[in-house]
């Protein structure tokens, strides 16, 4: 980044995170489930030639602490599941032998942005830098990150999923509907076609 520009970016609590550097370990590609949206979906399907279907898990709300984002459930037929991405053995799908990500490019933006969470106050301005992982994981330094970008990327991320999560309250209501006549729930293969996804891809 441009000094001038670094030094005209606001000082931060927290901004000493952003000269994080991923060591490549590959932990969190095995210890977290990565909620997605139909926009991270999407990216990766078309990314990845493959249907969405493989590239998802659906998760119970037991199996998840989403407390803090409850529109992020749909209402299916074996319960309320959280979209999530796929894991294998007790890893990610995408994630590769060399254990670096086979859709680097299309990742979700949860992957994209972490560990850092940018906190924001009433009036959406940026007001502390956060590293969400707790064992360690990559304490390298390196030059700090792009705060305007990671700014823009994370704005990205909650636009994307205040989208799919009006998606997600429009097939719960249906879901409601159907309930109240005695009417079977949809399936996660309907709800993806909701999504406009087809079972080709």
């Amino acid at each position: 980044m441009d000094p001038e520009r670094q030094r005209r970016l606001p000082v931060l609590p927290g901004a000493q995170h952003l000269g994080f550097r991923c060591n490549g370990c590959g932990d969190c590609c095995r210890t977290l489930r990565v909620a997605v949206t139909h926009h991270d979906l999407r990216r990766l399907s078309d990314e990845l030639g493959r249907p969405a279907a493989t590239l998802v898990d659906w998760l119970t709300p037991h199996a998840v602490d989403m407390t803090d984002e409850p529109g992020s459930f749909a209402e299916l037929a074996g319960g309320r599941r959280m979209m999530v991405l796929a894991q294998t053995d007790g890893e990610c799908r995408l994630l590769n032998a060399d254990q670096r990500c086979g859709a680097y490019a299309a990742r979700p933006w949860d992957c994209r942005l972490y560990p850092l969470a940018l906190e924001r106050d009433q009036h959406g301005t940026l007001s502390r830098v956060s590293r969400l992982d707790q064992d360690g994981c990559g304490d390298e330094q390196t030059l700090p990150a792009d705060l305007a970008q990671l700014s823009a990327d994370d704005e990205q991320r909650w636009a994307e999923l205040a989208d799919y999560q009006a998606r997600l309250s429009r097939w719960n209501q249906l879901a409601r509907h159907r309930r109240r006549f005695h009417h079977p729930l949809g399936t996660t293969d309907q709800l993806l076609a909701f999504l406009g996804f087809s079972s080709e891809h």
